[in-house]
């Protein structure tokens, strides 16, 4: 007898674009994976997509992303084709190596208080003026002044550097138009230079900083080009910037729509790294990880074919029923919250620039909740994209 070949539905555009939760919540109940309408299929539960995040059979996408853009080299091209996020086998463990061992230990607590410094001093910049929008004054620029702080790049510098590394992010958000995707092109440029000009000063003069570790560690391995290592950077930019802005955000409004849970961490500074986590879990700022399937893929009878797009979505896993109890609730206090989920990816490619993420996430609240305890939400934000990063809506804070 053949096996039946199962039909794999396909999520329409407005479907998904009306509302993505509802979509994948509509789908997961009865299909494991779904076609989405834009192009490739879609992983929708906890169990599935933490599972093939550890399955040989998916790859990273290498070129295969700028390349269907119409990219094929430059800047932007040389992040895809020499980064480790989306190189496999023995590539991805070479260059990943010496910065995931630089990205640890020390290093973490010195950015915390990056972190906290880069937060006081904008707040300072419109603590009295009683509002700010907290997506572009805020959670926007946090991270990469942390960043700068982490990297040692004098005062004079961090404006400009702010300024490229936003305009070299907007290729990687939904829906980034041509006329922005040149802009990236030239702040790639930009970055890349800069990056290449402070590791020339930082071989001069040795200390002990992150970037002089780092260079220590690749010049031990003798196994990274020079070219490999500013990429490296700059996947750990996008990481700790990209990660971070639409979670920042999420956090913030969901914990200022339930009063309680915010006077809560108002009052009790430990509990920043539940509400990071349940954050991250309900609204996160990456919606998925994209992937190539090398193989057929058969989960319990339904097919993904060899050669496909696939999309592990951490946002329709993380609101999993039969993971999450009442997932649609926002809970800092759930039992069923362990802080190890999907929201930075998994597997051997899980984003190396987690710590940060989490860092500039928890150190981010707690400053807001110390500085401006009786803040209100203005203007309550929406969130954009459900394949990678995710860009949201104005987000007016007032106190």
């Amino acid at each position: 007898m053949e096996k039946l070949t199962r039909v794999v539905p396909t999520i329409s555009t407005v479907e998904i674009e009306e509302n993505a939760h509802d979509a994948f919540k509509r789908y997961r109940a009865s299909y494991p994976i779904a076609i989405l309408e834009t192009g490739g299929y879609v992983v929708l539960r906890h169990a599935d997509v933490s599972r093939l995040s550890e399955d040989p059979r998916l790859c990273a996408t290498g070129t295969a992303i700028p390349t269907h853009g119409g990219i094929t080299q430059g800047a932007l091209f040389d992040i895809f084709q020499h980064g480790m996020l989306t190189a496999n086998g023995h590539d991805h463990q070479r260059r990943r190596s010496a910065i995931s061992r630089a990205v640890a230990g020390e290093v973490i607590g010195e950015f915390r208080t990056s972190v906290r410094k880069a937060a006081n001093k904008l707040i300072d910049g419109y603590h009295q003026a009683g509002e700010v929008e907290l997506g572009s004054d805020y959670a926007g620029k946090l991270p990469i002044l942390a960043l700068a702080g982490m990297l040692g790049l004098p005062d004079f510098e961090v404006s400009a550097f702010m300024r490229d590394i936003d305009q070299m992010n907007e290729f990687f958000r939904p829906d980034a138009s041509p006329a922005a995707i040149a802009e990236a092109e030239l702040a790639a440029k930009r970055v890349q230079g800069f990056l290449k000009a402070l590791l020339a000063s930082k071989r001069k003069g040795q200390s002990g900083d992150f970037l002089s570790r780092y260079l220590a560690m690749v010049d031990a391995d003798q196994d990274v080009s020079d070219t490999e290592v500013i990429i490296q950077l700059v996947q750990l930019i996008i990481g700790g910037t990209e990660s971070v802005r639409a979670a920042m955000v999420a956090q913030t409004a969901n914990l200022l729509s339930s009063r309680a849970q915010w006077q809560a961490v108002c009052e009790n500074p430990a509990l920043a790294s539940s509400a990071v986590s349940e954050s991250l879990r309900f609204e996160p700022g990456i919606a998925g990880v994209v992937r190539l399937s090398t193989d057929d893929i058969d989960i319990d009878g339904w097919i993904i074919p060899a050669g496909q797009l696939v999309i592990l979505s951490s946002m329709s896993a993380l609101r999993d029923e039969r993971m999450f109890e009442q997932p649609d609730c926002f809970n800092i206090f759930r039992s069923d919250l362990v802080p190890s989920h999907l929201a930075f990816g998994g597997g051997a490619h899980k984003c190396v620039a987690e710590a940060l993420g989490r860092a500039e996430l928890e150190e981010g609240l707690n400053v807001l909740a110390e500085r401006l305890p009786d803040m209100m939400l203005k203007t309550r934000p929406t969130f954009i994209g459900h394949v990678f990063v995710r860009r949201t809506t104005e987000c007016r804070l007032t106190w």
